[in-house]
């Protein structure tokens, strides 16, 4: 059953690499061929990886703004009590 898998799961990785254009395969008389396109590999990989650090980038961005917000309400809710207080010592 395990083995199994590990065929259906190699074909999968094979029909992929063929749909994304990373391998082609030909017919030559009685010769076959595989050709892996390295250049499309690379340019592809590269773009991947690209768009990986801009959506991290955005992540963190987003991230911070929620921290500062969240350090601007504390902030806020300290300056109303800390009012509140002196108010409260006056009367």
């Amino acid at each position: 059953m395990q083995n199994l898998i590990i065929v259906v799961l190699i074909i999968v990785a094979v029909v992929a690499m063929v749909l994304g254009g990373w391998v082609s395969f030909s017919n030559f008389n009685d010769n076959a061929a595989m050709t892996i396109h390295k250049k499309e590999v690379k340019k592809d990989t590269e773009e991947a990886v690209q768009k990986g650090e801009e959506f991290i980038e955005k992540a963190a961005d987003q991230g911070r703004k929620l921290i500062d917000q969240s350090n601007d309400s504390r902030s806020q809710q300290t300056d109303s009590e800390s009012l509140e207080q002196t108010e409260t010592r006056r009367k």
